[in-house]
């Protein structure tokens, strides 16, 4: 019950930042990816190590966040190549 919550897109945010408590894994990561969660949770979200690779499918990310995660994973990646050489 409380994952088809987590799931619904009409969720509050209020609701959909309750649901990141969750006791259960399941509930939290879905709540992690529903597009009512508030733009600065989200960020805070991107910004843990744990929570990260969930927060970064979540809808709601805005475009130019998503590129600035690009840009930095691209100059990760050159600088792990680089370092090899």
């Amino acid at each position: 019950m409380r994952r088809r919550a987590a799931e619904d897109p009409r969720l509050s945010p209020a609701d959909a930042v309750r649901l990141l408590n969750d006791p259960a894994d399941y509930v939290r990561g879905t709540a992690i990816r529903n597009p009512q969660l508030p733009a600065r949770v989200l960020a805070g979200l991107l910004h843990d190590r744990d929570t990260a690779c969930e927060a970064v499918t979540n809808p709601a990310i805005p475009v130019p966040v998503l590129y600035r995660i690009l840009a930095a994973a691209a100059a990760a990646a050159a600088a792990a190549v680089a370092a090899r050489r």
